[in-house]
Order: C-alpha cells, then sequence, then structure tokens
C-alpha cells in the first residue's frame, strides 16, 4: 500500500514495569490466573533477559539488573491513572463482548478472567479497547467514538503513561482496527508502523525467544501471553509484507518461541475454536511471507528466468488440506449452510495468495491470471457475498480492501470470456459493493473503489480477439499448469460451486484450459489498461505482471 514508515524520532519509550507483591510467588500465579495479572510480570520488559552474550551481558549483569529495577521503581512511582470517562466505563462489557467476538480469533491477547482488572489498572488498554470496538460495532448510545479513543491511547503511549510494557503492546496491538489514512504515504497511523513498533519492543523484551526452563519465574499465563502476542505481530507482518510489497522484518531464524497450543486459550469450546482458527492463520502467514520474499527476488530476475518456486504451492496444499474439518470452507455447493464468519475470513488471505502466485510475470506488461487465480477470485467473490447477505462487513479488517482488489484483477479478465462473464460480472458487482462498505472503515477502500470504477468503465469495444503470444522456450509461460496439479490448492471447491467453478475444473479434466482463456493484443487495450492497472495496484504491489500468453476469443 504505502512506503515504509520513517523509524520514530520522537520521545523515546522506556521499557519499565510495575513491581508485583514480594508475597506473591510465582505458583500463586498459576493457580490463580485472575489475581495475577493484576500486577506486572517482575522484570519481564528487561531489554537483556535472554539474550545471547557476546561477551560484556554477564560482566556487566549486576549493575544492568539494578539500573532495571530502578527504572521499574520509578515508573511504578510516576504512575498516572486518570479516571475513565464514566460513559466508557459503562461500555467496557459491550466493548469486551465486541472484541472476543470479533477481533479475537486474529488478535487473541486478551484474556477474558483477567480483562476487568486490567482495564481498572490501565487507562490505555481501556482506550484501545473502546477504539477496537466501537469501530466494528458502535454502540446506539452516546459515546466519544473510536477516532477520540484512538488520540487517548497513542499520546499515552507516547507519553510513557502505561508502565507495564506487556500492557502497552496489547493495547498497541489493537490499534490494528483503526486507520484513518490509507499507507499511500508514510505516515504513523498504519498498520505497518505499530506492527513494527510491537515487533522491535517485543524483540528488545525476547520475546520472540522461549525462556529457558531454569529462568521462568513467570506463570503459564504470562508465558501464554507472550506466545499469543509474538504470533499475533509475525502473522500481520507477513501478511502486510506481501499485501505492501514491503521487506519482511522478523528473521525466523532467530525465533525460538513456541508455536501457540490450543491451552493457550480458555478450555470452552468456542474460544477453542478461534484458537485453532488462529494457529492455521500464523501458519498461514508465514507461507506468504515467504511468497513476498520470492517475489521481491523475482523483481531483479530476467523474464526468461524468472519461476516461481514450486514447492511454496506445495506448502499451501499442505495447509488447505490439513485444516480439520470445522475450519475447512464450506462452498462445494451453490449455496452456503455452514456459514462461520472466522472459517470465511481465514480462506480470504488464502485464496489471494494463490491469485498472486498465479499472474504472469513473464514481460512488464499486464496481469495474466491463470485459471487458479481466476478460479481464488470467483470463491473470495462467493466469501463476500455470504458475508453480506448477513447485513453485517463492519467487522472485516482493513486488508480485505487488498484481498477485494487483488480478486478483482482476476474476475475482470474472465468478464471477457464468454463463458465466464455473467458470473464473472456478479463478482465484480459483489467486490465492488463490499469495497463500499470497507469505505465506511478503511481510508484504502476509497483509492480501491476509485480504481474500479475506472477499471470496469474500459469499453468493450477496445479488447478486441488477438494472436496471443506463445510461452518462452523454457515455458515459464504455463509451467504452474504443466508441472502442478492446481486443481489440489481447492479440495473445498466443487463443479457444483460456481458456473466458473464448473467450467475451468471440466475444462482441466479435458485437458482445455490452456486453449479457453482470452489473450489480449490490441496495443490499445495494453496501454490502456496498463494505466488503469498502474492506479489499481501501486498502493498495494511494485510488481509487474502480464496476461497475453494464452489464445481466447474476447467478449
Amino acid at each position: 500500500m504505502g512506503d515504509t514508515p520513517a523509524p520514530v524520532q520522537a520521545t523515546p519509550i522506556h521499557v519499565a514495569f510495575n513491581i508485583p507483591s514480594a508475597e506473591r510467588g510465582p505458583d500463586a500465579a498459576t493457580n490463580h490466573p485472575t489475581k495475577s495479572s493484576t500486577s506486572p510480570t517482575e522484570g519481564a520488559g528487561r531489554s537483556h533477559a535472554g539474550d545471547v552474550d557476546t561477551g560484556f551481558l554477564q560482566i556487566y549483569g549486576p549493575e544492568n539488573q539494578l539500573e532495571a529495577e530502578q527504572q521499574e521503581l520509578v515508573a511504578n512511582l510516576e504512575l498516572r491513572n486518570p479516571a475513565s470517562d464514566p460513559r466508557q466505563q459503562e461500555l467496557q462489557q459491550s466493548f469486551s463482548e465486541t472484541y472476543f467476538e470479533y477481533c479475537y480469533p486474529w488478535c487473541p491477547v486478551l484474556d477474558p478472567d483477567t480483562l476487568d482488572s486490567e482495564l481498572g489498572r490501565s487507562p490505555m488498554l481501556a482506550n484501545a479497547l473502546a477504539l477496537a470496538a466501537s469501530h466494528i460495532q458502535p454502540p446506539l448510545i452516546p459515546h466519544q467514538g473510536p477516532a477520540a479513543y484512538y488520540e487517548k491511547a497513542r499520546m499515552m503511549f507516547y507519553m510513557d503513561e502505561e508502565p507495564d510494557i506487556l500492557t502497552s503492546l496489547k493495547a498497541v496491538s489493537l490499534f490494528y482496527w483503526w486507520a484513518p489514512r490509507s499507507p499511500s504515504t508514510a505516515h504513523r497511523h498504519a498498520s505497518w508502523w505499530w506492527t513494527s513498533v510491537i515487533i522491535r519492543h517485543a524483540q528488545q523484551m525476547n520475546i520472540h525467544r522461549e525462556p529457558k526452563q531454569e529462568s521462568v519465574a513467570s506463570s503459564a499465563l504470562h508465558l501464554s501471553l507472550r506466545r499469543r502476542l509474538w504470533w499475533t505481530v509475525f502473522a500481520r507482518e507477513r501478511l502486510t509484507s506481501l499485501c505492501q510489497s514491503k521487506p519482511c522484518i522478523i528473521n525466523p531464524e532467530d525465533m525460538t518461541i513456541q508455536e501457540v497450543q490450543q491451552s493457550d486459550f480458555p478450555s470452552d469450546p468456542a474460544s477453542q475454536k478461534k484458537g485453532r482458527i488462529f494457529k492455521y492463520w500464523v501458519r498461514l502467514a508465514g507461507i506468504m511471507g515467504k511468497v513476498s520474499k520470492a517475489l521481491s527476488k523475482s523483481v531483479d530476475s530476467s523474464p526468461e528466468t524468472a519461476t516461481f518456486p514450486t514447492e511454496l504451492r506445495q506448502e499451501l496444499v499442505g495447509w488447505v488440506q490439513s485444516l480439520p474439518p470445522d475450519l475447512q470452507l464450506p462452498i462445494g455447493s451453490s449455496r452456503t449452510e455452514g456459514f462461520d464468519r472466522d472459517v470465511h475470513q481465514l480462506h480470504l488471505p488464502y485464496l489471494t495468495t494463490i491469485i498472486v502466485m498465479h499472474l504472469q510475470r513473464t514481460t512488464p506488461d499486464l496481469p495474466q491470471a491463470l485459471p487458479p487465480a481466476i478460479l481464488a477470485a470467483s470463491c473470495i467473490a462467493r466469501i463476500l457475498r455470504d458475508i453480506l447477505s448477513r447485513g453485517n462487513a463492519r467487522f472485516l479488517m482493513a486488508i480485505t480492501c487488498w484481498y477485494s482488489g487483488t480478486a478483482f484483477i482476476a474476475l475482470l479478465q474472465a468478464s471477457r470470456i464468454k463463458q465466464f462473464s455473467q458470473e464473472a460480472e456478479e463478482g465484480l458487482d459483489i467486490l465492488d459493493q463490499a469495497v463500499g462498505q470497507l469505505q465506511q472503515m478503511w481510508a484504502s477502500a476509497n483509492v480501491i473503489r476509485q480504481g474500479f470504477e475506472r477499471l470496469r468503465a474500459l469499453p468493450r469495444s477496445m479488447m478486441h480477439a488477438g494472436k496471443g503470444r506463445a510461452a518462452g522456450s523454457n515455458g515459464s509461460g504455463d509451467a504452474p499448469s504443466n508441472n502442478f496439479d492446481w486443481k489440489l490448492l481447492f479440495p473445498f471447491v466443487t463443479r457444483s460451486t460456481s458456473r466458473i467453478a464448473d467450467c475451468l475444473l471440466a475444462d482441466d479434466e479435458f485437458g482445455t484450459t490452456a486453449t479457453a482463456l482470452p489473450s489480449p493484443e490490441n496495443a490499445v487495450f495494453h496501454e490502456d489498461l496498463l494505466n488503469r492497472y498502474h492506479d489499481l495496484l501501486e498502493p498495494f504491489v511494485d510488481y509487474n505482471f502480464d496476461f497475453s500468453n494464452i489464445n481466447l476469443d474476447i467478449l
């Protein structure tokens, strides 16, 4: 979307903590999780705890520990705890319910058993929760609104008014549900910025490393929080890297932290399912990070030698086929009977990654959407149709703008194909309606909506049938179709799913897909559409695509 924001040069953020009561032993936290979380964990924010000693940390360890203790004490004495707005306090229960209903599967950093006490301690966390919840589901009674909540929480962060750094990072993680500007320019309100802030603080605190057993003085709840917080920002960073074509910040080789376990989530069935969704979302994000790195390398490769790593397609297949039954996308028929909001959202980044991986990049021209990209785009439209038909889209995150914009590229091409035209146009209408809803929430949707209008206004008279170019001698033009069974990416799709699915799967069965897709060669078509695609894609990706390798008639 936008450029990477520059590092903060403003008020330094001190790593400081309250000091817990000396009477409370480490076992008390494990046995009484609600009580334990009312005080921060001693020493958890110290920057050298768990660091690899490069030659001096142990030597100066006593001095470093004394300095950390003094900073913690000063922060505790300077704690400012202004009273919250009484109306906001009255709304905290509904805000909490909204968070656990809509945000928890993607940001499980708050615990239901301890949240009330944490909100009572931390005005910053209370305002951050109010920001996210009131933006997703605005109360119908007077309240300050997400912009005011965000501004208060943001200033508390920059002014070091929250002494518990873990609480501070939990609050910042909720800023993900507020994006007052699109990331077309660098600024300190973007998700890329706030995610980077959390990552750097977490790395300084060694949250990315699993603590050594002999050094663990924290409760099981505290260790669980570390995992849930770290993997939340890891997943966001990977998704944003692919979405905005930015370099990945986190090096997996530096991480020793364990993957989240089901024991890291409350034991009730609903929370356990949300925990599974989070775990598989993080795994998918890891694959997307690899895709992002592969694409960034391909920019510097010649079209003749650039190929997409087949193993990444196999990783996607492994991911989708490893999903437990209750997390599988229920679109095997034309009607969705087992709608699950979180499961539908889980598949949006998966399908978008398929599209990105199946847009040919053989010349600096236009994207050629291969069959997997067209089918994935039609599935995204189906997911969004299911959501829109149920009357509420405010829970969709800002990155849904990217999912919609990417799907639009493939469906626009499909709309020029006779056998796909009607359903592709219906899908484009759904994407347009979804982005219209997203405009009420996210500034990025304005960019996408304007691009949609320009692209769909392109006269059909400019799109004449043309003779397609043959792929290069190395076969890179359609190597994915020749060397990889792309149907494995869609175990949830049948020929009953949609007309596009019926056509593509039938064509693949008879080996005719490669000759059934269009190849617009008209020079005016290419020049004009290239400009329009650039307008649409520029905020999101830096890659140039081509979709002119295959012969077909165009409407």
